[in-house]
């Protein structure tokens, strides 16, 4: 152990100072700038960053991360259908080759009747949805004959054959010499059918 001498305090003193880090301050309190940092001046100088400087064009915008795609040229010209606008004719009835025809009517429905339910065995499910398709069948079919000006209903009546009597009846309130209608029946096996079409003119 090393005794305490006078040299020995001026060697530990000299160490120290050697290996104290210098400040960068001015007794004053004024750094080697030439810059007051005492106190409410006192600030943390800045460190130069390191990081590399990207600009963004003379603007200043950070480009778009999101890759946009061109829509020039990619779709091709809509067709864009203009309404054709036809003039007044002014007429409140049909011509005599325009108007309805009931017997050509009850021919086409008896043909789609026929042809859809024969052989057919009366199920209560299955001749509702039957009934349902077969008024689009024949309304169809009759729009196919190409009544001008014409409007069209139908019904289709669809039941179970136990030798019962039915009686089907309806009431229009329309005009008898443009307006008219249209029935065919069909019965065989255990299921009959009425369908009835009703026309009206309209101007």
């Amino acid at each position: 152990m090393s005794k305490l001498t006078v040299e020995a305090l001026e060697q530990h003193h000299e160490t120290n100072t050697r290996t104290r880090r210098l400040s960068v301050f001015n007794k004053d309190g004024s750094d080697s700038t030439g810059l007051n940092v005492t106190g409410p001046n006192l600030r943390r100088l800045s460190r130069p960053d390191h990081r590399l400087s990207v600009q963004y064009g003379y603007t200043g915008r950070r480009p778009s991360q999101v890759s946009r795609t061109s829509i020039s040229g990619s779709v091709g010209p809509k067709h864009i259908g203009i309404p054709i606008k036809l003039q007044n004719t002014y007429r409140l009835e049909p011509l005599p080759k325009e108007k309805f025809d009931p017997s050509k009517v009850n021919t086409i429905m008896y043909n789609v009747l026929e042809s859809y339910l024969d052989g057919e065995k009366y199920d209560p499910k299955m001749c509702s949805n039957l009934a349902q398709n077969l008024t689009d069948v024949i309304k169809n079919r009759v729009k196919e004959l190409g009544y001008v000006r014409y409007k069209l209903v139908c019904n289709v009546i669809i039941g179970e054959n136990s030798a019962q009597g039915m009686r089907v009846a309806s009431r229009c309130l329309w005009d008898d010499s443009t307006d008219s209608y249209a029935q065919a029946s069909y019965s065989k096996g255990q299921i009959y059918a009425v369908a009835t079409v009703y026309a009206t003119y309209f101007d």
